[in-house]
C-alpha cells in the first residue's frame, strides 16, 4: 500500500541523521510550493499541502503532517538541499521498508520503494526520467512505494523502542501436548544503534505532539499518554483513500506499537482514529 504521511517520522529521522537540518531550523509553509517545469520555464508543477502551516520547525511538521516541510526535506526547495531519493531508500530500508520482516506466518511480501534505475527500466522514454516531484511524492508517502502494514508496525516499535529493529512473532514459545514449554522463541533483534537516540528523541516528541495538538489529538483522552502519526494515501481512484494510523502506548515506557489500514475510505476522513482510541482504552 501507499503509506501516506506514515512515512513521514523516517523521512524526519534520514533528515536529522544526514544533518541537512535541525530540529530547530523553521521553515515556511504557505500552503504549496511550486518548481519550473524541467524545459518550459513558462510553466510551473504545484504541489500542495493540506493547509497553510506557517513557520514549522522538525517537531510542528510531524505533529500536524506538514507536507511542504517534508517535501523541502525530502527532495529540496530553492537553496535547500534535500536528501534525495538515493537517501530517501537507504534509510527507509535500514527501518526494514521494502522487505520481508520475517514474521511467522505465511504469504508474506516484502514492499517496494522506488529508485531512478527502477523508473528507467519500468517506463518509456520520456516517462522514465526520475523528477523532482517523484522524491516530493515519495517524501510524503505518495507516487510509486508499496509498503505493508507489519512493515510500517517494526519501524514504528523501532522508534518506540530507542532504535532497536525488532523480527516480528506470532508465536512466543513451542510447547509439548501437555503445554509444557520446549523452547522460548523470544525476541529476536534485526538492526540496532543505526539511528542516534537524540534524533529518535526528537521524533518521538513531534509524534506525541500529534496527540496533544495534531492530526491524532482524539487520542489526548486515552488513560495513557500516546504518540502518534496519521496517513492519508490515494489510491488512484477519486475522492478515494487508503487511511492509516500508527500509535504506540504508554509513550515513556511503551508497551503497544497499534497499527491500523483501512481501505478504499471516501473522503479525507480519519476513520482510524476513533478505532484506535477504542483499542488502546481497552487495552
Amino acid at each position: 500500500y501507499l503509506v501516506g504521511s506514515t512515512i513521514k517520522p523516517l523521512i524526519a529521522l534520514a533528515a536529522l541523521e544526514e544533518k541537512i537540518i535541525s530540529p530547530q531550523k523553521l521553515i515556511y509553509d504557505s500552503g504549496s510550493i511550486k518548481i519550473p517545469h524541467r524545459y518550459d520555464p513558462e510553466k510551473f508543477y504545484l504541489f500542495k499541502d493540506w493547509t497553510i502551516h506557517g513557520w514549522t520547525d522538525m517537531k510542528k511538521a510531524i505533529a500536524e503532517s506538514c507536507n511542504v516541510f517534508f517535501f523541502t526535506i525530502g527532495g529540496g526547495y530553492k537553496n535547500f538541499k534535500g536528501l534525495g531519493v538515493e537517501k530517501i531508500k537507504e534509510y527507509l530500508e535500514k527501518f526494514g521498508w521494502g522487505q520481508k520482516t520475517g514474521i511467522d506466518l505465511s504469504g508474506e511480501v516484502g514492499g517496494f520503494i522506488p529508485d531512478k534505475e527502477w523508473k528507467k527500466n519500468r517506463f518509456s522514454s520520456p516517462n522514465n526520467i526520475w523528477y523532482p516531484g517523484d522524491t516530493y511524492n515519495l517524501s510524503i508517502g505518495q507516487g510509486y512505494l508499496g509498503i505493508t502494514p507489519i512493515e510500517v508496525t517494526v519501524s514504528v516499535s523501532a522508534i518506540a523502542n530507542g532504535g532497536k529493529l525488532l523480527k516480528p512473532k506470532i508465536a512466543k514459545a513451542i510447547v509439548d501436548e501437555n503445554k509444557k514449554v520446549i523452547q522460548e522463541l523470544g525476541t529476536e533483534i534485526i538492526r540496532e544503534n543505526f539511528i542516534s537516540e537524540e534524533n529518535l528523541e526528537i521524533v518521538r516528541k513531534g509524534m506525541r505532539d500529534g496527540v496533544i495538538y495534531g492530526s491524532s489529538v482524539i487520542l489526548n483522552n486515552l488513560p495513557v499518554e500516546a504518540a502518534s502519526k496519521t496517513g492519508t494515501a490515494e489510491t488512484g481512484k477519486k475522492d478515494v483513500y487508503h487511511n492509516w494510523v500508527t500509535v504506540f502506548a504508554p509513550y515513556k515506557d511503551p508497551k503497544i506499537v497499534l497499527t491500523i489500514l483501512v481501505e478504499e475510505v471516501k473522503g479525507l476522513q480519519v476513520v482510524t482514529l476513533p478505532i484506535a482510541r477504542e483499542i488502546l482504552s481497552w487495552y
